[in-house]
């Protein structure tokens, strides 16, 4: 999970539960929360989350996941968090994002020529800023891309 200053604390938290869910049903999960410099973050609810590691350290990934934030949809995703999964998702099995994470998946041309969702009151932004993209407008998730 990499997190990031602005990020929505529902979108760490939900998917996180989910996974500490399926490790006590014995998935073999370690779940790493790093942010791009190993510095805690600030949500945008503002409860600071502690994370474990800077990306640089994380090493194998095997589902790296972008949650999302409005200051992805408003002001775009900050440089340190591009270089984050620029370092990140090439090496993992899965890349995926959770709402407005799909603008930063989006802004480094990893949805291009996919089907991609966002949160509904973001899809037209998202198909406005990256035409290559399929928006489903209509889809709570969407699974496309590398499958594994």
């Amino acid at each position: 999970m990499l997190v990031f200053d602005g990020v929505r604390l529902l979108d760490v938290t939900g998917p996180l539960e989910v996974f500490d869910v399926a490790r006590s049903m014995g998935a073999p999960y370690d779940v790493v929360v790093c942010s791009p410099d190993g510095a805690d973050v600030t949500t945008s609810s503002g409860l600071r989350l502690g994370v474990t590691r800077p990306a640089g350290a994380v090493g194998v990934v095997d589902t790296l996941v972008v949650p999302g934030g409005e200051v992805l949809v408003e002001s775009g995703a900050p440089p340190e968090l591009l270089d984050a999964v620029r370092l990140l998702a090439p090496g993992a099995r899965r890349v995926t994002s959770v709402c407005a994470g799909s603008f930063a998946l989006g802004s480094l041309g990893l949805l291009d020529g996919l089907r991609a969702t966002t949160h509904w009151r973001h899809t037209a932004e998202l198909a406005r800023r990256f035409p290559t993209v399929a928006v489903d407008h209509e889809a709570i998730y969407v699974r496309d891309g590398r499958q594994g």
